[in-house]
């Protein structure tokens, strides 16, 4: 996944955080299917390689932030790591 593409993906993955009972408890299980929603969003399909592919690449950039606190917790040090990493 390029740069740009993943930044609009981790980018709709904290508004869907946000919009989406915001102070409830933030969990790998949460992050995974907003991940793999935004990413099927991005593509306009779920079923080939370059999605799965496309959601592994987006967990693993994610894979050091804290899955601590609540979910709109969670989304503002996603869109913090996405200033420092993007552009």
């Amino acid at each position: 996944m390029d740069t740009a593409a993943l930044d609009m993906v981790m980018r709709a993955t904290a508004d869907r955080l946000t919009a989406m009972h915001p102070d409830a408890a933030m969990s790998a299980s949460v992050l995974r299917t907003e991940v793999q929603l935004s990413v099927w969003d991005h593509h306009g399909v779920y079923n080939n390689v370059r999605v799965g592919r496309d959601i592994t690449s987006a967990l693993t950039a994610v894979a050091g932030l804290p899955l601590t606190g609540t979910r709109a917790a969670y989304a503002l040090r996603l869109r913090e790591q996405l200033g420092a990493v993007t552009r």
